[in-house]
């Protein structure tokens, strides 16, 4: 009989059957987009970092812990899409998410979380991952894996990547990761000097946005993509909405604080954290609906949005829940130092600075538990099936009730 774990997994991932199994043993490019519980950082392509599924609620034990990859280093948020766990540090790992074994290994640059896209002319999806220089699109499957040569076809393409170079484009903030919307990948260069729109086949740069000599030090974080529309914000204090098939933009404005975060697309606002605020724009024109001011210091966190709530570090000692709504505080708790918070079935995760996860009630903020790894620092976690999987330098972890 299946374990109540199977039981999760087989609702939420759309595991498949000995197909799929044979597909992944063999190399074969036989891999279904089955539902895809966490297909990129931050959830989804608005950004929201926030799943109905269901995570460990009052504790945490160690389900598993890979660390049997030398080649394997970094600390990028995992996703989890087509039954497989993929986490990216000096290349790129795939994992059983119910036992933590390896399904493959690629080696390479990648450094950043992968987003999976939609892919028409293969039989699998595309993983689209920034390295140093580059923009890469794999094979989800890995490719083939033949005696003696090893694995083929895992890499399926490299972006060409604009000739304009901005050297002081990539002094703020983390790495931004990619958005995957249907077939396209949304992405700032490796750079964060222009933004690109990928076709998910063979990598064709659909349009791009390259700043111009008046708007010298743009720098772009990761977009959120809805309803046809990409949103930006790109340091210090930009903001604008881009067509997503043509990359015509619509609207842009400059908020008066510098150093916008990355943004979160809703159908009631346009959430943006600043240094000193939680902004909600109007996603049609761009004005201000409301203003936060969190009294902080944020530099590198990112919000999450659940459930008419806007969950963000403040940097400065606290973590504060704000009403989409109306921009009134709803909680306040301590929690000190930056994080990237997620919220799965009513529990705000949040590691702070890198080295303890804590989880929250979201409607009250009330602590339900924390976690210390052994090793650190820790990744955002990802919530699927009753479990978070995380990754630190060396091991991938993965974390069920107690």
């Amino acid at each position: 009989m299946p374990s109540r774990r199977q039981l999760l997994y087989a609702a939420s991932a759309g595991l498949v059957g000995a197909s799929a199994a044979a597909a992944t043993s063999s190399g074969a490019d036989t891999d279904t987009s089955a539902p895809s519980p966490w297909p990129m950082s931050r959830h989804d392509p608005a950004g929201t970092a926030h799943t109905t599924e269901a995570g460990p609620k009052d504790g945490v034990s160690l389900a598993w812990r890979h660390e049997r990859t030398p080649w394997f280093s970094g600390t990028s948020e995992p996703i989890l899409c087509g039954g497989t766990l993929y986490v990216a540090g000096e290349g790129l790992l795939a994992l059983d998410p119910e036992t933590g074994d390896r399904r493959f290994g690629a080696p390479g640059p990648y450094d950043a979380s992968p987003a999976r896209a939609r892919a028409s002319v293969y039989n699998s999806d595309t993983l689209a991952v920034l390295s140093g220089s580059e923009i890469t699109g794999l094979n989800s499957t890995g490719g083939l894996r033949l005696p003696v040569v090893g694995a083929v076809g895992t890499e399926r393409w490299t972006a060409p990547t604009p000739d304009h170079r901005d050297p002081f484009a990539s002094m703020s903030g983390e790495r931004p990761t990619p958005v995957a919307a249907g077939g396209t990948v949304v992405t700032p260069t490796p750079d964060r000097a222009s933004l690109l729109a990928l076709d998910a086949d063979d990598g064709e740069v659909r349009w791009q946005r390259t700043p111009t000599d008046d708007e010298a030090s743009v720098s772009f974080t990761r977009p959120a993509v809805r309803e046809g529309v990409v949103y930006t914000t790109a340091w210090p204090y930009r903001v604008a909405a881009y067509d997503l098939a043509s990359g015509t933009r619509q609207w842009h404005c400059e908020l008066d604080e510098q150093m916008l975060l990355a943004p979160v697309a809703t159908e009631d606002g346009l959430v943006v954290l600043s240094r000193e605020s939680v902004w909600s724009l109007d996603p049609a024109d761009g004005s201000t609906r409301w203003r936060y001011g969190h009294g902080g210091n944020v530099t590198e966190s990112a919000p999450a949005v659940a459930d008419g709530l806007v969950v963000a570090p403040t940097e400065d000692g606290t973590l504060d829940a704000v009403d989409l709504a109306t921009g009134e505080r709803a909680w306040r708790v301590p929690f000190s130092g930056n994080g990237a918070p997620v919220v799965g079935d009513g529990v705000v995760y949040a590691v702070r600075s890198y080295y303890e996860l804590v989880a929250f009630d979201a409607d009250t903020g009330q602590r339900r538990f924390t976690y210390e790894p052994e090793q650190v620092p820790l990744s955002a976690p990802v919530v699927a099936g009753g479990r978070l999987y995380a990754a630190n330098r060396r091991a991938i972890l993965a974390l069920e009730e107690a």
